[in-house]
């Protein structure tokens, strides 16, 4: 395997390169919710701006993000809980992979509920055949769904854990029918009613497909990188790595003391590109760009802490970036229904501020066009059992 040691300015400049690839950068702006959930490997979805906000940094315009709330394209895409036990709405195709390849220790916290609960799997079991029965005529929404099973005895309790296990094992599947990044409408389908879907997936070619589509956008990255992303383990990663097919590159950065891996062919498409500036991006609440990353964080944080770019839960803030590096945060005022901008003290020049003012504004309208007023549904999408989210880190 090619070894590469990278200087400072040549790591920075594929960090902008990746960057730019992904539709963050003027001129790379990307056109579809379609090109952009591919490539940034799925939209984060464990918060709701979230998936909003990943297109309207990488878009060319506002009617891309509100274009989410559509039928043609809200049925591309599908929610599903698998990187880190995290949703994500990813393309059909990525879905059913990223769902595949992390099945297993999803579907092992769904027979334990089930033990906690002191249920039998013989009772779920009956229990996912009348919610697949009642789900036969068309998608119901959660709470529509438990006063169903209730009235055919099938209690509350039981009823969440039915969809628990029948949503992990891929026999139903969770959609998100809101037409507002601020609101959440939850529910379910027989994953059957949607067609070429294959939630059946053999684990190990999935493992295969889901680190190689990993490494393709994300790489150079290390091991940790990768098994922090996935939730696999390394072992995992570098099984699928040597079943990819690919020649891979080994890269030595000035970001962590441990290798970074990179695909040869994408290796040499950097180095035969021209070096682009990325500018200033606004980054969603756990974005892909940051998400993707734990122990080469240092490519997007410099010096700066971690805590100016993660809570303390581990969650993205809503990033400001210049040139790939975090310079500050934006929250959104409900109140003014505005975008707000904090930034980091000697980072800024003059002529940047005035960018990083004139896309707030820009992303304020963007997220004026998708918002409803008055009180907002909580974000954490989890109901008792059913534990739809696990949003931390």
């Amino acid at each position: 395997m090619a070894t590469y040691t990278l200087s400072e300015a040549k790591a920075a400049a594929l960090w902008e390169h990746l960057l730019a690839r992904q539709g963050l950068a003027d001129h790379t702006r990307l056109e579809t919710v379609a090109q952009i959930s591919d490539a940034a490997l799925g939209l984060h979805a464990a918060r709701l701006p979230s998936p909003y906000g990943i297109i309207a940094s990488r878009s060319t315009g506002a009617a891309v993000p509100t274009s989410l709330f559509t039928a043609p394209v809200q049925d591309t895409l599908l929610t599903v809980r698998c990187m880190r036990k995290t949703l994500h709405a990813l393309p059909l195709g990525l879905a059913a992979i990223a769902h595949a390849a992390t099945l297993r220790f999803r579907d092992r916290d769904a027979r334990r509920a089930i033990v906690k609960a002191g249920l039998s799997e013989q009772t779920i079991a009956g229990a996912v055949d009348r919610l697949l029965a009642l789900l036969a005529d068309g998608p119901l929404g959660h709470r529509a769904i438990e006063q169903r099973l209730a009235q055919d005895g099938v209690g509350v309790p039981t009823g969440r854990l039915a969809i628990k296990r029948a949503w992990e094992g891929g026999q139903i599947v969770y959609r998100n029918a809101t037409r507002v990044w601020n609101r959440e409408k939850r529910t379910f389908a027989v994953a059957s009613s949607i067609p070429g879907l294959n939630l059946g997936l053999d684990r190990d070619a999935a493992i295969t497909a889901l680190v190689t589509a990993y490494l393709d956008r994300y790489g150079p990255a290390t091991v940790r990188d990768a098994t922090w992303w996935s939730g696999l383990s390394a072992t995992d990663i570098l099984t699928g790595l040597a079943a990819s097919g690919r020649e891979l590159v080994r890269i030595r950065t000035p970001w962590a003391q441990a290798d970074c891996l990179m695909f040869a062919d994408r290796f040499e498409e950097f180095q035969a590109s021209t070096p682009t500036a990325t500018g200033v991006n606004l980054l969603a609440h756990e974005d892909t760009a940051l998400k993707s990353y734990f122990q080469t964080r240092g490519r997007y944080l410099g010096d700066l802490p971690p805590r100016r770019a993660f809570n303390q839960i581990g969650e993205a803030l809503p990033g400001i970036m210049i040139n790939g590096r975090i310079v500050g945060t934006w929250e959104w005022n409900p109140t003014c229904r505005s975008v707000e901008v904090s930034l980091v003290r000697g980072r800024v020049s003059p002529a940047d501020r005035k960018t990083i003012a004139r896309r707030a504004e820009a992303l304020t309208g963007t997220l004026r066009q998708g918002w409803a007023s008055g009180t907002a549904q909580v974000s954490d999408v989890s109901v008792g059992q059913l534990a739809v989210t696990n949003s931390g880190g």
